[in-house]
Formats: structure tokens, C-alpha cells, sequence
């Protein structure tokens, strides 16, 4: 595939088409990235939702309108969904496929494969004017014919000019500066003036253990200095390994604290989530079953297909193989596929936070600061 090639051929076809708006040519670049995407494989699944916000279509009359008359046009092919599970389809036709016309010029070749009228490539000489800044007489001169010059034994291996000598002789030189000014490695033996050694393992948890470190913390210390060659950024050698032991546990205890506070409190009752959920915070995750039951919800046919799309979208995009057989068993919606079977409980489980978050819409719309009625 082409893309190119389609992409200019498209454009010529815009250029002609006055019916095309700017929202035809931007849903069709948006439809051209899911092509893409799907490796320019007809016919492809779409979402209203994603090809509406890549091709900033805000209306949902105004898309269907522009898919309906690409349609008719012959840009795409829209194929209704066969279920309501599964998504819609569209195909596009390559614009790529037409040949190349003949370039009217010929490809110069080597060493006569032209034919016997090939010039061979001798330094024989031919006459033209004489033509000099001193002179405009038209008589002639000799200069080589033109052709593939080809060096024999003429061109020996020429000696170093004066010049090159000069710049070898600089080269030389930058490069003594350079490991001169370079930082030496710090392994067993002396860094200046100092010897420089670095501990075995058995030191550092020694020393951890003296300063009631802990003895996990010891071992990630030396296992990640000794990676990078006992190095501070793996630059600067470290002269003094106890000084940096130290300052590990200062970062250590300041990660710790940050993790700490990062980490969310959980919202056990269902006030405390419907709260949450008011005050626009993310409370997808924290949902559980337990408030599904609580809520005395029903899984409807709308909050399951609902799911099914929100569980196609969380597999669509990734590159692993498994992955992708899922996603395609979701998209063909087959009855007793073994991996929708084995997929099962993790669509149960988000259609019902999908039932959560519907009915705290509906609260939410009507006005109810809490749930009790």
C-alpha cells in the first residue's frame, strides 16, 4: 500500500468534486488513520465517537450526512453493524494502484550495455570552438570526449600533500586534549592522588546493618551502583560510598513518605462514592460489586452493550498477540467463542461499575445530593 500515491490521488479527486465539504475530507482522513491503523485491511470497525473527535465533527447529523455521501460517492463502503454488540464497518478503495507512466528519459549505463552506438569510455579528443577571454575565433582545440572516465595504473596512490600532514598532525592532537580532559574510571586502583575502592557486598550490608538500615535497602544500594560502575549518574565516581549509602536512605524515606501520601483512600459505603463522584473525581475503579448489589441494580441489554464497547475500546490498541485474538472475538461476536467464555466475568464485572455510574448520572441530573430517596 502506497499511502502517498492514495493521498495525491485523493486530493486530485477533491480538486474535481465540488460537492465535498471540509467535514467530507475530514472524516475521510480520520477514516484513512483507522485504515492505517488496521494495517489497510477492508472492511474495518469504526466508533462514532473516536472518528467524530479525530475529525472534530461535532454534530451527529452532520457525520452520518457526510457518511452517507462518501458513500454514494464511492469513497468508502459503510456496512451496518449485522448486531447491535458490534460495531459498524467501513472499506476503502485503493487510489494507489495505477501505474507509474513511462519516463521519457533513458537511464544512462555503464560499460556499453547501451549497444554498439554506446560511447566507450576513452580519453580520445574531439574539436570545439575556441572560445577564451582573449580570443572569439571559431577555430578549434582538443578537449576528451565525454563518457565514463576510467582510472587504470595512471592514478597511483598519491602522498600526502603539506596540508593533510597539517591536519593529521592536529588530529593527533585534539585527540590527546580530549583524553586529557576525560574522566578516568573508577575501578580498583587510584582516581587522582587517592586511592578509590569500591565495597563488596558483604561491606555494605555491614554497614547497613550497624546503621539499622534496612538490610533490602542494602542490597538494592549495591546492586544499582555497582550497575552503572560506581558512578554518580554514572559520570562522577564516587569517592566516598558511605556518604552516598546515606543519602539512598534520605531519598528512600522521602519516597516512602510521597508513595504514602499519593495513595488513595478507598471509599467503602456508597455516600462516600456518590460524594466523590459529585465533586468530579475518577471513581471507576474503586466501584466494586458489593455497591452493585447494594444498589440493587439490573444488567439491561443497553448497560451490556454499553460494556461491550467500553471492554472492545480497553483491548483496541495494543500490540500483544492475545490481546488482539480477544479483541477480534469481541469484534466477530461469536455464540460460545472459548475466549469471550474466559472473557466473561471481566464484561460482567464492567457492565456493572457501567450500572453504577449510569445511576449516578441519573441522580446527578435530577438534583439528589445523596441517594437515600
Amino acid at each position: 500500500m502506497n499511502y502517498i500515491r492514495h493521498m495525491n490521488a485523493f486530493f486530485t479527486l477533491v480538486k474535481k468534486d465540488e460537492s465535498l465539504t471540509s467535514s467530507h475530507v475530514s472524516l475521510y482522513m480520520a477514516l484513512f488513520q483507522y485504515w492505517n491503523y488496521n494495517r489497510f485491511q477492508n472492511p474495518f470497525p469504526v466508533y462514532r465517537e473516536n472518528i467524530m473527535n479525530l475529525s472534530k465533527i461535532g454534530s451527529k447529523n452532520t457525520y452520518h450526512k457526510c457518511i452517507k455521501e462518501l458513500h454514494e460517492a464511492r469513497y468508502i463502503y459503510y456496512h451496518p453493524s449485522p448486531s447491535k454488540f458490534l460495531p459498524v464497518k467501513v472499506s476503502i478503495g485503493r487510489l494507489d494502484i495505477q501505474e507509474e507512466p513511462a519516463s521519457r528519459y533513458k537511464q544512462l549505463g555503464l560499460f556499453g550495455e547501451e549497444g554498439p552506438d554506446f560511447a566507450s569510455p576513452k580519453i580520445d579528443t574531439d574539436s570545439v570552438p575556441n572560445l577564451t577571454a582573449t580570443s572569439t575565433d571559431f577555430d578549434t582545440g582538443t578537449v576528451p570526449k565525454l563518457g565514463h572516465n576510467i582510472k587504470h595504473k595512471l592514478f597511483k596512490t598519491e602522498s600526502k600533500t603539506p596540508a593533510q600532514k597539517i591536519f593529521d598532525k592536529n588530529e593527533n592532537l585534539s585527540e590527546a586534549v580530549n583524553n586529557l580532559a576525560s574522566v578516568p574510571n573508577s575501578v580498583h586502583g587510584t582516581e587522582g592522588n587517592r586511592n578509590v575502592v569500591n565495597p563488596t557486598i558483604s561491606e555494605v550490608e555491614v554497614f547497613f546493618t550497624q546503621q539499622n538500615y534496612p538490610a533490602e535497602e542494602g542490597k538494592k544500594f549495591f546492586n544499582h551502583y555497582k550497575s552503572i560502575g560506581w558512578k554518580i549518574k554514572g559520570i562522577t565516581p564516587i569517592e566516598d560510598w558511605q556518604a552516598a549509602a546515606h543519602k539512598w536512605m534520605i531519598n528512600a524515606g522521602k519516597f516512602e513518605n510521597k508513595k504514602l501520601e499519593q495513595q488513595p483512600v478507598a471509599a467503602n459505603d456508597i455516600e462516600s462514592l456518590y460524594k466523590q463522584f459529585l465533586a468530579g473525581q475518577n471513581i471507576f475503579k474503586l466501584i466494586t460489586q458489593d455497591h452493585f448489589e447494594e444498589l440493587k441494580l439490573e444488567l439491561t441489554d443497553e448497560i451490556m452493550q454499553h460494556a461491550w464497547q467500553a471492554r472492545t475500546n480497553q483491548l483496541n490498541g495494543s500490540n500483544q498477540n492475545s490481546i488482539l485474538k480477544l479483541l477480534q472475538a469481541y469484534q466477530d461476536n461469536k455464540e460460545n467463542d472459548p475466549l469471550l467464555l474466559k472473557d466473561r466475568d471481566n464484561l460482567i464485572s464492567l457492565a456493572k461499575r457501567v450500572a453504577v455510574i449510569n445511576h449516578f448520572h441519573h441522580k446527578k441530573m435530577s438534583g439528589a445530593s445523596s441517594l437515600s430517596p
